[in-house]
């Protein structure tokens, strides 16, 4: 299970998003990266403003698993601030703090707290640490720090993310964010109350917003979980479909697209239904092919799963 957490925003550059945030909207994944590079291009060149607009660009590139070109966007943007003299600025460690989060989901994750690590000393140094991006990185870290099993760290992370957001009026999306990751936490810890009170408490603001989040998706899917857990698979199934409407929406048939048809055929096998459950794992394998290539140890998994379903089902 893997939680998204929103790239931390340039400050200078709110028309843009205003227009970003419309496209992304519709669904309309090729618009969205035309407009992408199309305001890179037309940017003054290795400027500040357009290492701005190639840290959304490679956002885009790692939301719909494109990884390659997400790194390489990443690289030009910390270069252009590097040749600027910014390296010690918020702006610099905020690419920092995204290019870490690609290392996390590419499965790195060593490399991807050593980056953490640097994007938060350079914001304590710039006095940023009431930041946006300062909280980013705390959530990040406790993402990065529950992948490895070290839950106990993650969850001081995660509560003190949760402690600063609350300090803040109008930060409903970032209190959302990190009451996820508490209940996530939570989760792997065993304690099942305590996660399924925290999402809870997440998904009423997720309601309360006039728009669809690009987050919900991976609250529905901690929910998903809690529900499973607790024996409840009909309602989980419902929670992990919607989870994956909405992820197809904002990134199209990415990696936690494919991680969610897969928990969606768990749930399917655990009701008795092994046809959807076949039906759900064989286009997780395509996705996850697609994007991983058949050599990939999750590949190989979930195919070793599908020939036991298969079997199964006689």
């Amino acid at each position: 299970m893997d939680v998204n957490v929103k790239t931390a925003r340039f400050a200078d550059m709110n028309d843009f998003y205003d227009k970003l945030d419309e496209l992304y909207k519709t669904g309309d994944l090729a618009a969205v990266e035309a407009y992408l590079k199309s305001e890179v291009a037309l940017a003054d060149d290795k400027t500040p403003k357009q290492a701005g607009l190639l840290n959304e660009l490679a956002g885009f590139y790692r939301g719909v698993s494109r990884y390659a070109e997400s790194k390489e966007a990443f690289d030009k943007a910390l270069s252009i601030f590097e040749s600027a003299g910014m390296s010690a600025t918020p702006q610099y460690a905020t690419v920092l703090l995204n290019l870490a989060g690609l290392y996390r989901l590419q499965g790195d994750v060593d490399e991807a707290i050593n980056l953490f690590i640097n994007a938060m000393k350079k914001l304590e140094e710039a006095d940023e640490s009431d930041s946006y991006a300062y909280v980013s990185i705390l959530n990040n870290l406790a993402l990065a720090l529950q992948s490895k099993g070290e839950f106990v760290s993650a969850l001081e992370y995660a509560e003190k993310a949760l402690d600063k957001m609350r300090q803040h009026d109008g930060n409903d999306h970032e209190i959302a964010t990190s009451l996820n990751n508490l209940a996530s936490i939570n989760l792997n810890l065993g304690q099942l109350n305590e996660a399924a009170a925290l999402i809870s408490e997440s998904l009423k603001i997720y309601d309360s917003m006039p728009e669809p989040d690009v987050h919900l998706a991976a609250a529905l899917t901690t929910n998903a979980v809690i529900m499973a857990r607790n024996g409840n698979h009909i309602d989980s199934l419902k929670e992990f479909r919607r989870a994956l409407e909405l992820t197809e929406v904002f990134f199209g048939e990415n990696i936690e697209f494919a991680i969610c048809k897969r928990n969606i055929s768990d749930v399917c096998e655990l009701i008795g239904d092994n046809q959807a459950a076949i039906s759900e794992l064989s286009d997780s394998i395509r996705v996850f092919e697609k994007l991983l290539g058949s050599n990939h140890a999750t590949v190989k998994s979930a195919k070793t799963k599908l020939e036991m379903l298969i079997e199964k089902e006689g």
